[in-house]
């Protein structure tokens, strides 16, 4: 009856039942093998062979985490706080951050991307004639094709709506009035939209160039998604601001600099090779930061009555905007599994090596036996 109360305790704890089950999967699987080497060589030479055996495997083990990042890994690379600043657009925005790499960053200043939209269309126009935002590209280079359809793309997405371009799915069942009021919503939609956003559909009208970004890089969403995921974290456990939740504030646009150079665009094959080879032949990984603005929305925009559609939040003119400064910590992801691997094949090979000293011995006395 005590055993049974026992096994009925450690079944409990799923922590000792854990621990049991590793230990006892160890005492068959390795003791097997180390049994039954052992009952054929001996205790000492089958402990020796088992041991090289496992850190041999350990070795091979360890170099497929350490290539691959899994398995017994460190910490995987995260986006950590610096600072969060909020002010007017008086001098700069960013110039009340303490980090000196964003007093040339002036976001304030860049156009609206509803605005780059419709500039970019207007000049599709003067080049290509009035059909030139539904045209066909064929005959038209790679790169000119490419630049149109990105054009045409931004402007279905974030381009100018009035009432004659919306759909017949869009209006039907709608009388005059109500389609008025739904293009109206779709105009004042597309011209909330972020930069962040227009990068995600059409990099191109993105000028990265620009002088306004002092050097910093415009990211997409696709490309901002981790970043804008911790932004949010910080912002939300800060306790600076008033914030309850993500839905009470919208992020605007993301940016970063720093970092390893990747590669330029369309890159040929010996671009790929001349990156694989310099960022394997830079040893210390440049400081890389990162940047997230927020605004807040309006109370009214957010205040759903129930059972009706829920509303889209609209950014309040009068609140600051809020940039998180982040810096990127690479972590140490594939350190752990790479002195697993190091130490494990320095264990393997000193096994090895007393295996091949024995072997020497016993050959020697061999030899000295069947001489005498």
């Amino acid at each position: 009856m005590e055993m049974l109360d026992i096994i009925a305790g450690l079944a409990w704890d799923p922590e000792i039942r854990g621990f049991m089950a590793v230990l006892t999967g160890v005492v068959v699987l390795m003791g097997s093998v180390w049994l039954l080497v052992s009952t054929n060589s001996g205790p000492r030479l089958g402990t020796l062979l088992s041991l090289a055996g496992f850190f041999g495997w350990m070795a091979i083990m360890a170099t497929i985490w350490w290539i691959y990042g899994i398995g017994y890994a460190g910490d995987r690379p995260v986006w950590e706080e610096v600072e969060i600043v909020s002010g007017s657009d008086v001098g700069g925005h960013l110039t009340f951050a303490a980090l000196d790499e964003t007093d040339d960053l002036r976001t304030e200043d860049l156009q609206a991307a509803h605005t780059v939209v419709v500039a970019a269309a207007e000049d599709l126009i003067d080049t290509y004639g009035d059909d030139a935002l539904t045209m066909s590209t064929s005959g038209l280079s790679s790169d000119d094709a490419e630049y149109v359809v990105e054009v045409q793309t931004a402007w279905v997405e974030y381009g100018v709506v009035t009432p004659d371009s919306l759909t017949p799915d869009q209006t039907e069942g709608l009388n005059a009035d109500e389609i008025s009021e739904l293009a109206a919503a779709e105009q004042a939609k597309n011209e909330a939209t972020t930069l962040s956003e227009l990068a995600a559909v059409a990099p191109s009208l993105i000028d990265q160039e620009s002088t306004l970004l002092g050097g910093w890089t415009l990211l997409s969403t696709a490309q901002a998604g981790e970043a804008q995921a911790s932004a949010v974290a910080m912002l939300l456990e800060s306790g600076d601001f008033d914030f309850q939740s993500a839905g009470e504030f919208k992020i605007l646009d993301a940016y970063t600099v720093g970092g390893k150079r990747g590669l330029p665009d369309d890159p040929n094959r010996w671009d790929r090779i001349e990156t694989q080879v310099r960022t394997a032949l830079t040893i210390k990984h440049p400081t890389r930061y990162g940047i997230v603005q927020v605004q807040q929305v309006t109370e009214e925009s957010t205040t759903n009555l129930p059972g009706t559609a829920p509303k889209r939040p609209e950014v309040d003119p009068d609140a600051p905007v809020v940039s998180i400064i982040m810096i990127r910590n690479l972590g140490n992801l594939r350190l752990v599994p790479g002195m697993i691997a190091i130490g494990s094949l320095i264990i393997f090979l000193g096994l090895c090596y007393m295996l091949h000293e024995r072997d020497k011995l016993v050959m020697a006395r061999r030899a000295e036996f069947e001489a005498s």
